[in-house]
């Protein structure tokens, strides 16, 4: 698929030379609100996090290129508060964890021990499903 032919999918067309146009309010006038939204709050956060401006928006324009190529298209949920929160937090416990650090966990993360071993297993089952698809679920039927 061609450049041209993957932003098509967002609706709109978006030029090579788009992260340049973002400093120009004509152009991000015409895109989609949720689309300026996106891109000014991930701006803002890693100019929060230390990027200059440049970069900052760079990134910005990276992530929500590529959040448009794996949901453009797609209506999807994307939880709030505390569900999102606790989800990030989770993977990210799954993602740190090294086979001797659960202790360390339970205390950085402000949780026991055991609940620290229930995320783990939870985030297990999980990426296990991503990688392996259940053999025996019935698709397209319903009990």
């Amino acid at each position: 698929m061609s450049e041209s032919d993957d932003t098509q999918d967002m609706g709109f067309d978006v030029p090579d030379d788009a992260l340049e146009q973002l400093q120009d309010p004509e152009i991000t006038k015409r895109w989609p609100q949720s689309l300026t939204d996106m891109l000014m709050v991930i701006e803002a956060a890693h100019r929060r996090a230390g990027d200059d401006a440049e970069s900052a928006r760079e990134r910005a324009f990276r992530a929500v290129r590529a959040l448009s190529h794996f949901h453009g298209g797609h209506i999807f949920y994307l939880p709030k508060g505390k569900q999102i929160d606790r989800a990030l937090r989770d993977r990210e416990i799954w993602e740190r964890h090294n086979g001797a650090n659960v202790a360390e966990l339970a205390q950085e993360y402000d949780l026991n021990e055991v609940r620290v071993y229930k995320i783990l297993a939870e985030q297990r089952l999980l990426a296990r499903r991503r990688s392996q698809p259940d053999l025996f679920e019935r698709q397209g039927q319903s009990d």
